[in-house]
């Protein structure tokens, strides 16, 4: 054989085998950092049992990569439909609250528990992209459906759900809400998972998660919502808080990158009110934030006592109540109402 033939061949095992080992180690980290997030009835969130009896909803399913993803049909009275995208909650009643208020507004809803939560299926969701691809399905499956017979259709995201919408540019799209969302998958789970890790670990890391998004998604696997942003002809709201401890608002959030985005159509809102600025209490109530507090710093300290996750949430849970506990913030919700209204 020719000893270079033999060379390369080599080489090219050894490169072959380098990926492999990368892409199977971040695989592994991933399924162990995103593992299924079941909705259990009658702890703190709000369930549809909760408010079924004055709210329709009609059940639908569409697949994504090969899962199928339960969805539904929340019924307002207007002539609008508001594709929700929830953030990272086990399933879409995680955010009930902001959506009976949506459809107290009017509009009708359209959610879905994203792959590997609620109702849907999935062992895992591969990472803070899931819910892109999770959209984008379900944008499908919108206008497979003829929009449901609606005149306007919006787009609203938290968290992961934020930086969803922020990635979409459908025609059928009349107006985005993006609220507390990151600009890049990957550089969000970085500044959370790369705390206290050296510059070689973190450079590992990064190479790690983009040759496994590649390999899975193409191009996509790693879209900066910011880039999309920039060319976009969608009317866009980006909602922020000055003090959100999970999207750093300086520098992971969308927000942050608004003098790259320098587009007319995208507009920006920074949230400092107190009682808002966090990345959950963005949507909530001042009223409910206060009820809360409570009963979060009780869960805190009995974790700092050693008790597990488990024990300390039921004592948590055991004198919640549930309505008072998720209550939308109204202030933002008429905003974003104004909003939707000035893009029909």
């Amino acid at each position: 054989m020719n000893p270079l033939f033999l060379i390369l061949i080599i080489v090219f095992s050894v490169i072959l085998l380098f990926v492999l080992i990368m892409y199977l180690t971040a695989t592994k980290f991933l399924n162990s950092s995103f593992n299924r997030w079941e909705f259990v009835e009658g702890e703190e969130l709000l369930s549809y049992n909760d408010v079924k009896d004055k709210y329709n909803r009609d059940e639908y399913e569409f697949l994504s990569k090969k899962k199928k993803l339960k969805a539904y049909l929340y019924k307002g009275n207007n002539d609008s439909l508001i594709i929700y995208a929830h953030g990272m909650c086990p399933g879409h009643q995680g955010y009930l609250s902001d959506i009976i208020h949506l459809i107290d507004l009017g509009y009708n809803v359209f959610t879905y528990d994203f792959t590997g939560t609620g109702s849907s299926e999935g062992k895992h969701y591969c990472g803070l992209n899931q819910q892109y691809f999770d959209l984008l399905k379900a944008i499908s499956f919108v206008k497979n459906n003829h929009l449901f017979g609606y005149k306007h259709v919006h787009l609203y995201g938290h968290s992961m759900g934020g930086y969803a919408v922020a990635c979409m540019n459908d025609p059928i799209i009349n107006s985005i809400v993006s609220i507390s969302g990151f600009d890049s998958p990957i550089e969000e789970l970085l500044s959370v998972f790369g705390k206290n890790q050296s510059k070689m670990v973190i450079f590992f890391v990064k190479l790690m998660l983009k040759m496994k998004y590649f390999i899975d998604f193409g191009n996509k696997g790693n879209l900066k919502a910011h880039k999309i942003l920039k060319n976009s002809n969608i009317n866009t709201l980006i909602i922020q808080g000055n003090n959100d401890e999970l999207v750093d608002y300086l520098h992971q959030s969308i927000y942050s990158k608004k003098d790259l985005i320098n587009n007319e159509k995208i507009k920006f809102l920074l949230i400092e009110d107190e009682n808002h600025n966090k990345h959950n209490t963005i949507i909530a109530s001042t009223e409910c934030v206060k009820y809360q507090k409570p009963f979060i710093d009780r869960f805190n300290q009995a974790l700092k006592e050693g008790k597990s996750n488990y024990d300390a949430k039921q004592e948590m849970i055991k004198e919640i109540d549930r309505f008072k506990f998720n209550v939308a913030n109204d202030e933002l919700m008429d905003l974003i109402n104004d909003f939707y209204q000035d893009n029909q």
